[in-house]
């Protein structure tokens, strides 16, 4: 599953960033193989996503959040 999938308030653990031009910059942001995330807030039609991780809000368009693949915890 990837982090735009994640349930609301629901909480993952990142496995990989799937290869993109985007992967240095989400790494670089702190979204890290071993990570934990939680989907915080949804934007209606597709809109931005608000990740919580460690005790930062982070917004991705979903096309940035589908290239994280995680695992429900």
């Amino acid at each position: 599953m990837t982090a735009d999938t994640l349930p609301l308030n629901k909480s993952g653990k990142i496995l990989e960033i799937l290869p993109s031009p985007l992967k240095i910059n989400l790494m670089e942001l702190g979204f890290l193989p071993g990570k934990k995330i939680t989907l915080q807030h949804m934007a209606p039609s597709g809109g931005p996503m608000a990740f919580k991780m460690d005790e930062t809000l982070l917004a991705l368009r979903k096309s940035e959040a589908s290239l994280i693949r995680v695992e429900l915890i």
